[in-house]
């Protein structure tokens, strides 16, 4: 497959989005365009980077401005992962080789995770690009799957809080999970365009530590956070039944999603941990004790 010279991203401005522009751009590789809504914005990237106005709800003006464009990154926001139905219509239709659609998370393969309503999103848009790759099998795409987010402000406020010492212990702190950095998803999209034989209508696995919630807590005590902690502990298969109950109620709410989030990437079996990794492939070097300790010191002290 000819190397990929031309990239165009979606949600550039986003925390995943500007480490991929960053390490695209830091790579030398590719010449980056971001598609935005909003030219004005344009003071916001780097220099080196073409910025191009789209109107998302037209896939004739994506198509325009996907024309030349050998990929296609996405690393568009939650609440906007149904409008890229119309960015792999006129990927296709542009003569886009490769996309990337925004799936940065858990394993969507992972069959129980079909039932979750906060997933169902994701998985259609993976369905349409394998549907679109039959049609024409110029267009490929992969997905990329990282389980949780690393950073001062994810994993050590979503799953432990360092800073304020506090957290709900699920399925008794030892189940083991992925955390993966935004500066390592980056690398996977280098990667990714970088193999696109072996990476081709696949989803690749990825992390930067295996870790648990309670190696997250003895680490922050190591470092000094020892005092003050409030613990509680939670199931995630009562989380589960409590978010399809109040979902279906129509309740919708970042408390719920985020019970779904963590029966998916904390509960044994859910698709939070990988066995099998890409790390190797796409040039992921991950983190030692000594970089985990690095990050959770950072979250203590901001």
């Amino acid at each position: 497959m000819a190397a990929i010279k031309n990239v165009a991203v979606v949600g550039a401005t986003g925390k995943i989005g500007g480490p991929i522009v960053a390490r695209l751009l830091e790579s030398k590789l590719f010449n980056v365009t971001v598609l935005t809504r909003d030219r004005g914005r344009q003071r916001r990237f780097p220099p080196g980077v073409a910025v191009k106005e789209v109107d998302y709800d037209s896939v004739e003006s994506l198509e325009a401005a996907l024309r030349g464009q050998d990929a296609l990154v996405s690393a568009v926001a939650f609440e906007a992962i149904d409008a890229q139905k119309n960015l792999v219509d006129a990927a296709v239709q542009a003569g886009v080789r490769r996309m990337i659609p925004s799936e940065y998370g858990n394993d969507t393969l992972n069959p129980k995770l079909a039932a979750f309503p906060i997933y169902q999103p994701k998985i259609a848009i993976r369905e349409r690009c394998e549907r679109k790759v039959a049609e024409n099998p110029s267009f490929s795409w992969t997905t990329i799957q990282n389980a949780s987010f690393l950073g001062p402000d994810w994993t050590l406020d979503f799953i432990v809080d360092v800073k304020q010492r506090r957290a709900d212990i699920k399925d008794g702190g030892d189940v083991l999970f992925c955390a993966t950095t935004y500066d390592d998803i980056a690398q996977a999209v280098i990667g990714t365009l970088t193999h696109l034989d072996e990476t081709a209508n696949r989803p690749v696995r990825i992390s930067s530590v295996n870790t648990t919630q309670n190696e997250l807590i003895a680490i922050a005590k190591e470092l000094g956070a020892t005092d003050g902690w409030d613990i509680t502990h939670s199931k995630t298969e009562d989380l589960e039944v409590e978010a399809l109950r109040r979902w279906a109620e129509g309740d919708h709410s970042d408390e719920v999603i985020a019970m779904f989030i963590n029966r998916a990437f904390i509960g044994d079996g859910w698709g939070g941990y990988f066995p099998v990794r890409d790390n190797d492939l796409l040039g992921i070097k991950g983190l030692d004790r000594e970089g985990l300790k690095a990050i959770i010191k950072l979250a203590i002290d901001r």
